[in-house]
């Protein structure tokens, strides 16, 4: 992608261009909108994006409206082969999308055939885009800790050909995360790490939560860790990789100011800090738009942006070839000298 539109109009370097890993994006709230249009005219329903959410519970009911519309394993598989299709023309080289299955079992079928479904369309759209994706299975520890147990297994059982991570993601935080020990271990004894959400709503505590109980080894949000040097300290010598997403913090009225989201002190401290969109389908933000944050509004040159995307090699499923071709891309890209 390097080499590719590698320079904007204004002969500066394009952030679109910059090879990317994008780690931080929950599948269901990542769909194209062009795509969710598309399938909600076939439902006879008209489908929009507010401009704004009055707070995050108007967010979650926003949210599960999307889910609503898929009625078939061919309705999901379209949206999933769309979203790595357009993640193509953001620059990214290896997706790790959040998957939530019990969102359409058992509507659908099973846990795993929903499962399935979702990591066949992506290893479908991997041959047309050449984007390496490996799924986020995800626990939603607000309510699902019933089913947690199943959740993990499936996500052993595809342990490597498809599934990537176990994840867990709350609003609540700390979200007593003691409770979901039994699924990460099992995550952990087929070879998946776990990445947890924690760092947004909640403070250091929450991080040291997902870190101390579920042996966490990349968060989900997690800038709220400056406000602990020793935390911050922590997650420099574990080398922790923090998915930040700048956007989604200030649309839901997290971080009240993006000039000082902590995002920049974290990654000066020596933290791995990768920029994600998060939602983007409810946003109106991609991947590429995070990286003009950091330029525009944060005012880092190239050099500092691309450590961004550099954290992003440090994801544990994403293949050898992969991380090649991602860091030798940045290189490719940091070398072509556009200016400032």
């Amino acid at each position: 992608m390097a080499d590719q539109d590698a320079f904007t109009p204004t002969g500066r370097r394009s952030l679109r261009a910059l090879p990317k890993a994008h780690l931080h994006a929950h599948l269901d709230g990542s769909y194209p909108l062009a795509a969710v249009q598309a399938l909600a005219r076939r439902r006879g329903i008209s489908f929009r994006v507010p401009d704004a959410f009055t707070d995050v519970w108007a967010f979650f009911d926003a949210y599960g409206t999307v889910p609503e519309l898929i009625e078939s394993h061919e309705d999901l598989a379209e949206l999933c082969r769309a979203l790595v299709h357009a993640e193509a023309l953001e620059g990214v080289l290896y997706l790790e999308p959040a998957i939530e299955p019990q969102l359409y079992a058992p509507r659908l079928g099973t846990l795993d055939q929903v499962t399935r479904t979702m990591l066949n369309a992506f290893a479908e759209a991997s041959l047309d885009s050449g984007i390496e994706v490996g799924a986020l299975l995800t626990i939603n520890t607000d309510g699902d800790l019933e089913i947690s147990e199943d959740l993990a297994n499936v996500a052993a059982a595809h342990a490597g050909r498809g599934v990537a991570a176990l994840g867990t993601a709350g609003f609540i935080e700390p979200g007593n995360l003691g409770r979901y020990r039994r699924p990460a271990q099992i995550a952990h004894a087929a070879g998946l790490p776990v990445v947890s959400h924690a760092g947004q709503t909640g403070g250091p505590d929450s991080i040291e939560e997902a870190l101390n109980e579920l042996g966490a080894r990349r968060i989900a949000h997690g800038f709220r860790a400056i406000e602990s040097a020793t935390l911050v300290e922590r997650l420099v010598q574990e080398q922790i990789v923090c998915d930040i997403c700048p956007v989604s913090n200030a649309k839901l009225g997290i971080v009240p100011d993006m000039s000082l989201h902590p995002a920049p002190q974290l990654l000066a401290a020596g933290v791995p800090v990768t920029l994600n969109a998060d939602d983007q389908l409810w946003f109106s933000a991609g991947i590429t738009e995070q990286y003009e944050i950091a330029r525009e509004i944060w005012g880092l040159d190239d050099a500092a942006i691309t450590a961004f995307a550099r954290a992003g090699a440090l994801a544990t499923g994403m293949s050898a070839g992969t991380r090649n071709r991602l860091l030798n891309g940045i290189d490719a890209w940091l070398a072509t000298g556009g200016v400032d």
